[in-house]
């Protein structure tokens, strides 16, 4: 076997020594940066002639997406939420203001009754019959005017 004595360690690294190779190679590299200049902006415009006409469609096409899933996650919360929201309204506009909530159901009584005597009909028979109940109606295409891409 070996014998039982570690070999020493090297010696720690001259300070002065690292930061002046660092200088130096700081120094090659802002040189080289320098000559090489009018390359390197040929490249980078080389680069940018080619990719960026097809960087601007992936993006746009990203950002057509994502208003695209945004406009259908919001229509699929109000469709599922929109009732519930109203009657958790009313429900707490009783709780906190019981007064209020009694004012707004005289005036909406008022109102209808105010309509039936001008009118000499029931407000429910001013309301189409497509409005008030949605039979026969086609269903509305809500994502018309969002452009749509090839990835949906």
């Amino acid at each position: 076997m070996g014998s039982g004595s570690a070999p020493t360690p090297p010696p720690p690294p001259n300070p002065m020594r690292a930061a002046m190779a660092n200088d130096l190679f700081y120094k090659g590299a802002i040189e080289t940066m320098i000559s090489r200049q009018d390359d390197l902006a040929g490249l980078d415009t080389r680069l940018r002639e080619k990719y960026q006409p097809r960087q601007r469609r992936l993006e746009s096409e990203l950002a057509a997406m994502d208003t695209r899933r945004m406009a259908e996650s919001q229509l699929q919360t109000e469709r599922e939420l929109g009732p519930q929201r109203s009657l958790e309204a009313l429900r707490r506009q009783y709780e906190t203001s019981p007064d209020a909530f009694a004012l707004n159901r005289a005036l909406g009584r008022q109102n209808t009754r105010n309509i039936a005597r001008l009118t000499g009909i029931s407000p429910a028979g001013l309301v189409p019959g497509e409005v008030s109940s949605n039979a026969g109606v086609p269903p509305v295409d809500y994502l018309a005017g969002i452009p749509r891409t090839g990835a949906i």
